[in-house]
C-alpha cells in the first residue's frame, strides 16, 4: 500500500511539473543592431524593406515611439536586458575607459534561468561578451563578436545556430533565447541578391560595401574634414536597406522554423533595435555621437501571448520597458525600476523617456528627454539645451524654447544614483583575446 501511495505521489508531482512546463510562455528576444525605425516599412518607409517583420507587427503590437536609451550598443543592450537606464547601470564608455555591467544590476536572463527556463544567447559583437557581463543567466552563451568591421557570423548562420540549440533540448521545456543580428552595422555588406537590391548600377564612387571598415574614414566625415556627395550617401543608404532586407528574410526563416515545430503560438516574440544610424541628417555618419532621432528612435514589436490583434502603442516608450514587460507577460518575477513600466498595463500619455551615453563625442556627455512629441537634448558640460517639437519638426532642424519640465526631468535623470560600480574592462585585452580565439593573432 505504501508503495502504491509513493508511486501516486511521484506521478502527481511529475504531472504537475509537466503541466507547469507546458503552460509557461517561451520568449524569443530578437535584438536588431543599428536599425532605425524609419527604415522599416511597417514604420512607413517608402521601400518594402521588412515584409516579415511587418507581418509580425500586423498580427502583434507595434510601439510607434520607442526611444533607445543611448546611441550605441553597450549601454542600450544593457538597458534592454536589465530594465534600468544608463546612469543606473553604468555600462558604457567614460573618460576612464569602457565599463561593464555591475553585479547589482537586475538581469532578465538570470530571472528566467532561476524560473526553470532553458536560456541561450547568440550575440555577434564584442561589447556583448563575457568581459562586459552579458553571459549571466545564459546556460548556452555564444558570442562571436569581433573588435572591428562586420561580425564574422551573418544572420543566416546565426539562425542556424539558434535552431541547432533549440533542437538539442526537450522542446517541452520553456525557453528564453536572445538572438542578435549585427548585419545592418557598417560596413554594409549583405550577401547577394540583397547587396544589389536597391543600389544604382551607375554609381561609381568610393562609398561602397568596403567603405567604413576604418574608423578614421568615419571620423573624417564627422569632423567636417570630408563631405561626401548626396550620391555617396544615397549609395550607403541603398546598401544599408539591403542589409535590412537580408536580416528580415532570415528573421522570417527563424519564425517559420518556430511555426514548423509548433512553438510559435506559445512564444512571446520581441523585436527591438539597440540604436539607429546617421546619414548626414546632422552632419555625421554612423552612430554613437549624438542623441538625435535617427540614432535613438528604434523599432519595438511584440507578438504572441498578450500581444495580438494589431495593437498600436502611440505613447512614448523606451527600451527600459522591455525587461519588465517580458517578465510580466511570462509570469516571471523581476524588479521594476522607475521609470520602467510594463507595456501590458496602461501607459501614461506624457511619460518622460530619458537617454544618455555617447561613444565618439569629445565635448562631453549628452542627456535627452522625450515626452511624446516634445524633446530636449542637454549638453551637460557645456550646460546648453536644444529643444524640438517632433510632431512638426521630426528631423530636429528648428530649435525652440525648452520646456522647464523637460529641463528638470533631464537634471533629475542625470542625478539618479547608480545601482553599483560599473567594472572597468580592458578593451585592448578583450579585443586581443577575441582575435586570438579566432586564430588571427598568436
Amino acid at each position: 500500500m505504501k508503495t502504491l501511495i509513493s508511486i501516486l505521489i511521484v506521478f502527481v508531482i511529475f504531472l504537475g511539473t509537466s503541466c507547469d512546463k507546458e503552460n509557461k510562455t517561451n520568449v524569443l528576444l530578437i535584438l536588431v543592431d543599428t536599425v532605425r525605425a524609419d527604415h522599416l516599412s511597417c514604420y512607413g518607409y517608402e521601400r518594402n524593406t521588412t515584409p516579415f517583420i511587418d507581418s509580425l507587427a500586423a498580427s502583434g503590437t507595434i510601439a510607434e515611439l520607442c526611444q533607445g536609451q543611448a546611441s550605441w550598443t553597450l549601454p542600450t543592450m544593457t538597458t534592454i536586458l536589465s530594465g534600468v537606464t544608463p546612469v543606473v547601470h553604468g555600462a558604457g564608455r567614460t573618460a576612464t575607459g569602457f565599463h561593464g555591467i555591475p553585479a547589482e544590476v537586475p538581469w532578465l536572463p538570470l530571472s528566467f534561468h532561476r524560473s526553470g527556463y532553458r536560456t541561450s544567447a547568440f550575440f555577434n559583437v564584442m561589447f556583448m561578451n563575457e568581459d562586459f557581463g552579458f553571459h549571466r543567466g545564459f546556460q548556452h552563451f555564444d558570442c562571436q563578436g569581433v573588435a572591428s568591421g562586420n561580425s564574422l557570423r551573418k544572420a543566416g548562420p546565426t539562425v542556424d545556430d539558434f535552431i541547432t540549440w533549440l533542437d538539442s533540448g526537450d522542446q517541452s521545456d520553456p525557453f528564453f533565447a536572445a538572438v542578435h543580428f549585427y548585419d545592418p552595422h557598417i560596413p554594409y555588406r549583405a550577401p547577394e541578391p540583397f547587396r544589389s537590391l536597391y543600389t544604382d548600377t551607375d554609381y561609381v564612387g568610393e562609398y561602397g560595401d568596403e567603405w567604413g571598415e576604418s574608423v578614421a574614414e568615419m571620423m573624417a566625415i564627422n569632423s567636417g574634414e570630408v563631405v561626401p556627395s548626396q550620391a555617396d550617401i544615397q549609395n550607403l543608404i541603398d546598401l544599408y536597406d539591403g542589409e535590412l532586407s537580408y536580416m528580415d528574410s532570415e528573421i522570417g526563416r527563424l519564425l517559420s522554423e518556430l511555426r514548423a515545430r509548433g512553438l510559435a503560438q506559445n512564444t512571446l516574440i520581441v523585436i527591438v533595435g539597440d540604436h539607429g544610424e546617421e546619414f548626414l541628417e546632422h552632419n555625421g555618419i554612423e552612430h554613437g555621437r549624438t542623441l538625435y532621432e535617427e540614432t535613438t528612435h528604434v523599432p519595438l514589436i511584440l507578438a504572441g501571448p498578450g500581444f495580438s490583434g494589431g495593437r498600436v502603442i502611440s505613447q512614448s516608450v523606451g527600451q527600459l520597458d522591455i525587461a519588465v514587460t517580458i517578465a510580466s507577460a511570462a509570469g516571471v518575477e523581476f524588479p521594476a525600476h522607475e521609470p520602467a513600466v510594463s507595456l501590458t498595463d496602461a501607459i501614461e500619455p506624457a511619460r518622460s523617456i530619458p537617454a544618455s551615453g555617447v561613444l565618439w563625442r569629445s565635448e562631453g556627455d549628452l542627456v535627452s528627454i522625450v515626452s511624446n512629441n516634445s524633446k530636449i537634448i542637454w549638453s551637460v558640460e557645456e550646460d546648453s539645451f536644444e529643444s524640438y517639437d517632433l510632431a512638426n519638426d521630426p528631423m530636429e532642424l528648428e530649435i525652440i524654447e525648452p520646456a522647464i519640465s523637460l529641463i528638470e526631468a533631464a537634471e533629475f535623470y542625470w542625478a539618479t544614483p547608480p545601482l553599483g560600480e560599473a567594472p572597468l574592462v580592458d578593451y585592448s585585452e578583450t579585443a586581443s583575446r577575441e582575435l586570438r580565439n579566432l586564430g588571427y593573432i598568436r
